[in-house]
């Protein structure tokens, strides 16, 4: 169990706060789990692979109001399929192969303005690995 502390920010007040996120790295089950209780509400999801477990979590907090000012929430952000058991993701600029260089922790703040969710990821994604 890895035990990471990330910033929230609350969507309607732009009010920044930290809170405690947990994630099983499919050590107790077969699935990647992510958990973290912001006030009375718990927010938890679960996936085979580590990304898709990230942006389902980050789309319960965006619905709640909260964007996750980390890297994972960047709109550039993909994973591979060689990457899927990792906390680690590609930064990705269009026209250009992701280089090693670019791969970065998923829980690492960022200092984001605008939080996109899972869909507008995967256009992004789709939209660079048309280009590159």
């Amino acid at each position: 169990m890895q035990t990471y502390e990330i910033t929230l920010m609350e969507l309607n007040t732009q009010y920044p706060f930290s809170v405690q996120v947990e994630v099983d790295e499919a050590e107790t089950t077969g699935d990647i789990t992510i958990f973290a209780r912001v006030g009375n509400h718990k927010f938890e999801s679960a996936s085979d692979a580590y990304l898709p477990a990230f942006q389902e979590f980050r789309d319960k907090l965006l619905t709640a109001g909260y964007g996750i000012k980390c890297n994972g929430s960047r709109i550039n952000a993909v994973q591979s399929g060689m990457m899927e058991a990792t906390d680690k993701v590609y930064l990705v600029e269009m026209g250009r192969q992701a280089l090693t260089k670019d791969i970065v922790p998923i829980w690492d703040y960022a200092d984001l303005d605008i939080f996109p969710n899972t869909e507008q990821q995967k256009k992004f994604f789709k939209q660079w690995t048309a280009k590159r």
